[in-house]
Protein backbone atom coordinates (compact mmCIF):
# COMPACT_ATOMS: atom_id res chain seq x y z
CA UNK A 1 0.00 0.00 0.00
CA UNK A 2 1.03 3.42 -0.51
CA UNK A 3 2.29 6.13 1.76
CA UNK A 4 -0.27 8.83 1.57
CA UNK A 5 2.01 11.31 2.92
CA UNK A 6 4.73 10.75 0.42
CA UNK A 7 3.64 12.07 -2.90
CA UNK A 8 5.22 10.11 -6.18
CA UNK A 9 6.99 11.65 -8.77
CA UNK A 10 4.55 12.29 -11.76
CA UNK A 11 7.42 10.97 -14.35
CA UNK A 12 4.99 10.73 -17.43
CA UNK A 13 3.73 14.60 -16.63
CA UNK A 14 7.28 15.44 -16.19
CA UNK A 15 8.35 14.60 -19.36
CA UNK A 16 4.93 16.12 -21.83
CA UNK A 17 6.37 19.60 -19.92
CA UNK A 18 9.85 18.82 -20.31
CA UNK A 19 9.74 17.77 -24.27
CA UNK A 20 7.02 20.33 -24.67
CA UNK A 21 9.18 23.10 -23.11
CA UNK A 22 5.83 24.19 -20.61
CA UNK A 23 7.68 26.55 -18.78
CA UNK A 24 4.88 26.51 -15.95
CA UNK A 25 4.37 22.70 -15.71
CA UNK A 26 8.13 22.33 -16.05
CA UNK A 27 8.79 24.63 -13.21
CA UNK A 28 6.34 22.63 -11.14
CA UNK A 29 8.31 19.67 -10.70
CA UNK A 30 10.59 21.40 -8.55
CA UNK A 31 10.86 22.34 -4.84
CA UNK A 32 11.79 26.29 -4.62
CA UNK A 33 15.15 25.55 -3.18
CA UNK A 34 16.50 22.87 -6.28
CA UNK A 35 19.70 22.88 -7.04
CA UNK A 36 20.70 22.62 -10.88
CA UNK A 37 24.30 21.47 -11.90
CA UNK A 38 25.12 21.06 -15.68
CA UNK A 39 28.70 19.87 -16.48
CA UNK A 40 29.43 20.76 -20.10
CA UNK A 41 32.33 21.75 -21.96
CA UNK A 42 32.12 25.60 -20.76
CA UNK A 43 31.15 24.20 -17.57
CA UNK A 44 33.93 21.47 -16.46
CA UNK A 45 33.76 19.39 -12.96
CA UNK A 46 35.97 22.27 -11.57
CA UNK A 47 33.72 25.11 -12.70
CA UNK A 48 29.55 23.73 -13.58
CA UNK A 49 26.69 25.88 -14.54
CA UNK A 50 24.81 26.06 -10.69
CA UNK A 51 21.21 26.85 -10.64
CA UNK A 52 19.83 27.21 -7.45
CA UNK A 53 16.24 27.93 -6.65
CA UNK A 54 12.81 27.91 -8.81
CA UNK A 55 13.71 31.69 -9.64
CA UNK A 56 17.34 30.54 -11.52
CA UNK A 57 15.81 27.45 -12.92
CA UNK A 58 12.50 29.74 -14.34
CA UNK A 59 14.74 32.12 -16.43
CA UNK A 60 17.16 29.00 -17.85
CA UNK A 61 13.30 27.21 -18.61
CA UNK A 62 12.29 30.31 -20.28
CA UNK A 63 14.94 30.90 -22.26
CA UNK A 64 15.21 26.95 -23.14
CA UNK A 65 11.68 26.97 -24.27
CA UNK A 66 12.61 30.83 -26.32
CA UNK A 67 14.82 28.61 -28.73
CA UNK A 68 14.44 26.57 -31.42
CA UNK A 69 15.58 23.19 -30.13
CA UNK A 70 13.75 20.38 -30.23
CA UNK A 71 13.96 18.22 -27.14
CA UNK A 72 13.96 14.32 -26.43
CA UNK A 73 13.87 12.22 -23.47
CA UNK A 74 14.25 8.40 -23.67
CA UNK A 75 15.78 5.61 -21.74
CA UNK A 76 14.09 6.79 -17.93
CA UNK A 77 14.59 4.28 -15.35
CA UNK A 78 12.23 5.55 -12.41
CA UNK A 79 13.07 4.93 -8.81
CA UNK A 80 11.19 6.55 -5.79
CA UNK A 81 13.85 8.56 -4.80
CA UNK A 82 15.73 9.39 -8.25
CA UNK A 83 15.43 9.27 -11.85
CA UNK A 84 17.77 9.17 -14.75
CA UNK A 85 17.25 9.79 -18.20
CA UNK A 86 18.86 10.71 -21.50
CA UNK A 87 18.36 13.65 -23.57
CA UNK A 88 19.11 14.82 -27.20
CA UNK A 89 18.83 18.46 -27.83
CA UNK A 90 18.83 19.12 -31.81
CA UNK A 91 19.38 22.74 -33.00
CA UNK A 92 17.82 23.90 -35.99
CA UNK A 93 21.14 23.47 -37.97
CA UNK A 94 20.60 19.61 -37.15
CA UNK A 95 23.83 20.01 -34.07
CA UNK A 96 22.76 17.97 -30.89
CA UNK A 97 23.74 17.65 -27.33
CA UNK A 98 22.89 15.03 -25.84
CA UNK A 99 22.90 14.71 -22.06
CA UNK A 100 22.55 12.13 -19.13
CA UNK A 101 20.33 13.45 -16.56
CA UNK A 102 19.68 12.47 -12.76
CA UNK A 103 16.93 13.99 -10.78
CA UNK A 104 17.15 13.84 -6.78
CA UNK A 105 13.46 13.53 -5.49
CA UNK A 106 11.61 13.99 -2.58
CA UNK A 107 7.91 13.81 -1.75
CA UNK A 108 7.21 13.92 -5.37
CA UNK A 109 9.04 17.11 -6.16
CA UNK A 110 12.52 17.10 -7.79
CA UNK A 111 15.65 18.70 -5.29
CA UNK A 112 18.33 18.41 -6.97
CA UNK A 113 18.98 18.06 -10.88
CA UNK A 114 22.65 16.48 -12.34
CA UNK A 115 23.12 17.06 -16.19
CA UNK A 116 26.25 15.86 -17.85
CA UNK A 117 26.51 17.36 -21.49
CA UNK A 118 28.14 15.95 -24.63
CA UNK A 119 28.19 18.77 -27.42
CA UNK A 120 28.33 18.70 -31.65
Amino acid sequence: MKNPIHAAFDFVAFKRAFVSKDVKAWLGFFVEDAEWIEYKPTHPPKTPRVMKGKSEIRDFLADVKASNITLVIEDEVVGPNRAAFCVWCTFPDGKQVVENVIIHISDGKITRQVDVEAWD
